[in-house]
């Protein structure tokens, strides 16, 4: 189970995205391969932000210790998915912008730090 308060971050999160890949759409007069490098950015953080919620907020109601460690090990999850996914990205696609997978990635990566800012 996924609480609202985490759903909230992870919508704040694909909504960042997707103003990135308008941004990169639009800066780049409509070049498709920068909006993709965008997407693939904001999915290299956005994906691994998933998985980390699902292991974290996989029990309810276990004594503190057992919640910390969820946590430790989601984040440790979470950390080696988003290096291998940039690495895969990054490897994979010749015609890849590096701006443009940054500025989805950097997208993504903000909403962590917005979402303890915005409340609602």
């Amino acid at each position: 189970m996924i609480y609202s308060e985490v759903k909230r971050v992870l919508r704040l999160q694909a909504s960042l995205v997707g103003l990135a890949v308008v941004v990169a759409l639009l800066a780049s007069a409509g070049s498709m391969t920068v909006a993709v490098s965008a997407l693939l950015g904001g999915l290299a953080v956005l994906a691994p932000a998933l998985v980390y919620a699902r292991i974290a907020y996989a029990k309810r109601h276990v004594a503190p210790a057992a919640l910390i460690k969820a946590h430790f090990l989601a984040e440790a999850v979470k950390f080696c998915l988003t290096v291998l996914l940039s690495g895969v990205v990054l490897a994979s696609f010749k015609d890849l912008s590096v701006v443009g997978f940054l500025g989805g990635f950097f997208a993504a990566t903000s909403g962590y730090g917005f979402g303890l800012l915005i409340k609602n």
